[in-house]
């Protein structure tokens, strides 16, 4: 029997906060993105990986930033990451 697939703690619209370090997390989330606010895209489901992983990986999601909110200026631009759940922890929509 194939092992059970984790469920998504987001779902698509919610926003989100990646966590800065994540000792026991995936090590492949970009530094520059660490401690940045984006809102969840798309929905991946979990990843099993045999080869470089025992188990299945967290739930992969991708995540939509705003480019002047990762990297300064002024650009209308976007940028989307495709980050384990375990990185991720949700930010509260009011402001």
């Amino acid at each position: 029997m194939p092992p059970s697939q984790p469920t998504h703690r987001f779902r698509v619209g919610d926003p989100v906060h990646v966590e800065r370090a994540k000792p026991a997390g995936n090590p492949r989330t970009p530094h520059y993105i660490r401690g940045k606010s984006g809102v969840v895209s798309m929905l991946h489901g979990s990843i099993v990986n045999p080869i470089d992983h025992h188990g299945v990986y967290p739930p992969l999601c991708s995540v939509l930033f705003r480019v002047r909110d990762v990297f300064g200026g002024s650009s209308d631009d976007t940028l989307s990451i495709d980050l384990h759940e375990d990185w991720l922890k949700p930010v509260s929509r009011s402001r």
